[in-house]
């Protein structure tokens, strides 16, 4: 029995958290779903992710409005962390921050190859910076994503209701503009062209999924 965690994009039920839900998993608007979604596009029955020989393959229920992992169709598919899963008009992500850390790095390291001729261009462009600047930082490995694996800045404290009001829309604002850039890309098997690179790509899925997680704790306070 495998665990999948499952965050929320956008929709009705943007930033809802599912984390480590063992498989199998049924998604879909009726009460007996593993996991229900307030979503009158999707099915009542939608979407069965299970575990096969440590694969998460993700199975469309012949629903009404289909399913699309990464921008395709989908009827049957393996899922891994990091993919988009978009049923109805939900958007999920699959895979915890540590889950989608671990892929990075893996991908990363087969990509090391290919990659190591810029990296080197990269520490010598440093290291000619640093002999006019003996503050700049000489070695590119202790230059890490703002991003990834490090969170994002807390909430402030004390806001008030108008406060909370125009922080609210500003990060809405920034996550609607992630939500369009996710939805037009599509990732293929195999496909030559690819606006962002792996890395990247996943760091904006996953800044937008941890806005999403912020927009809903600002909407949902704490009472004391």
């Amino acid at each position: 029995m495998a665990l999948i965690t499952l965050r929320v994009l956008h929709g009705t039920d943007r930033g809802r958290v599912f984390e480590d839900v063992p498989t199998p998993v049924t998604i879909g608007r009726e009460e007996g779903n593993t996991i229900q979604l307030n979503d009158e596009r999707v099915s009542r029955y939608h979407l069965k992710l299970q575990d096969d020989s440590d694969k998460i393959v993700a199975t469309d229920l012949e629903s009404t409005n289909g399913t699309k992992v990464n921008g395709e169709d989908v009827q049957v598919r393996i899922v891994r962390h990091g993919d988009m899963i978009a049923v109805g008009r939900s958007l999920l992500l699959v895979g915890s921050h540590s889950d989608i850390d671990r892929r990075i790095a893996e991908v990363s390291a087969r990509q090391q190859p290919a990659a190591n001729g810029h990296a080197r261009q990269l520490r010598d462009r440093m290291k000619q910076i640093s002999g006019q600047q003996p503050d700049a930082v000489e070695d590119m490995s202790s230059v890490r994503s703002p991003l990834l694996p490090s969170g994002p800045p807390p909430l402030p404290e004390r806001l008030s209701p108008a406060q909370s009001a125009e922080l609210a829309e500003l990060l809405d604002y920034v996550q609607a503009v992630l939500r369009d850039a996710s939805e037009a890309a599509v990732i293929r098997a195999g496909a030559e062209k690819v606006e962002l690179d792996f890395p990247q790509w996943q760091a904006l899925l996953d800044l937008q999924a941890r806005l999403a997680e912020l927009l809903r704790m600002i909407g949902e306070p704490q009472t004391d």
